[in-house]
């Protein structure tokens, strides 16, 4: 699905603006990336991103849009992303960028819920016993919710923008409990010693898959088990 954002020039309100079309908003979150951190410093110095669909540039030291024909810089994102120049102040048109149904920023270090991109009323959901230190499963239910919190596995790094391959852990909110995941079953699980600690992000969007319903007393709960697979065979949302 095509993502959009707009672009300006940040000393002026008359020109260089710009309606930036990506591939995917993930194209537009790895642009970022690139552009943020680029040793083209010119380019990381000129582009700020002010929201997920709001960015400004400093023309007099670099066009963001000459960032996708730098050496350096983004041109790995030539044919996946294009800028088109729109009116300045004195135009009588604008394009209007379409807003997307759902949207949360994935700024590393927020609390989230968890839910299926397909059915949206499915979350993860983790209850927790009284012993703490012990691994708690997580679930997939329609009545409960979890939040959690995501980060990037490297300190210093809060609110930076995530990107699928970058390395993350999911945390509790509400006690110090990591995600981990049991390793010849695949379970995914909270504990407080996780065997496996990290993950890709992209792993968190793609490669969990929801297990069998469980039941008590030959009745079925609402909770269905949370697997972590190499194909991953459902999609998930932070919310």
């Amino acid at each position: 699905m095509v993502f959009y954002a707009y672009l300006k020039h940040n000393h002026d309100n008359w020109s260089a603006r710009y309606v930036i079309t990506f591939a995917s908003r993930a194209v537009a979150d790895e642009w970022w990336r690139a552009v943020s951190t680029t040793t083209v410093v010119k380019f990381s110095e000129s582009i700020r991103r002010i929201n997920a669909q709001f960015y400004t540039h400093n023309t007099g030291q670099a066009n963001a849009a000459d960032s996708l024909t730098t050496n350096g810089v983004a041109t790995q994102f030539l044919n996946k992303m294009f800028f088109t120049l729109i009116d300045d102040l004195g135009g009588r048109h604008l394009s209007i960028i379409p807003s997307p149904d759902h949207f949360v920023d994935h700024i590393s270090g927020n609390s989230f819920f968890i839910r299926s991109k397909v059915s949206p009323y499915d979350y993860w959901y983790c209850p927790l016993s009284s012993n703490f230190n012990a691994s708690n499963a997580v679930y997939v239910s329609r009545t409960e919710r979890t939040r959690f919190r995501v980060s990037l596995g490297d300190r210093g790094t809060a609110g930076t923008v995530m990107i699928g391959s970058d390395e993350i852990v999911i945390t509790l909110t509400t006690v110090n409990l990591s995600m981990s995941v049991i390793a010849n079953s695949g379970q995914a699980i909270v504990s407080s010693a996780p065997t496996k600690s990290r993950f890709k992000f992209s792993d968190l969007l793609s490669r969990f898959t929801v297990g069998p319903t469980l039941c008590k007393d030959d009745q079925s709960l609402d909770m269905k088990e949370l697997i972590y697979t190499d194909d991953g065979e459902a999609e998930w949302e932070l919310a």
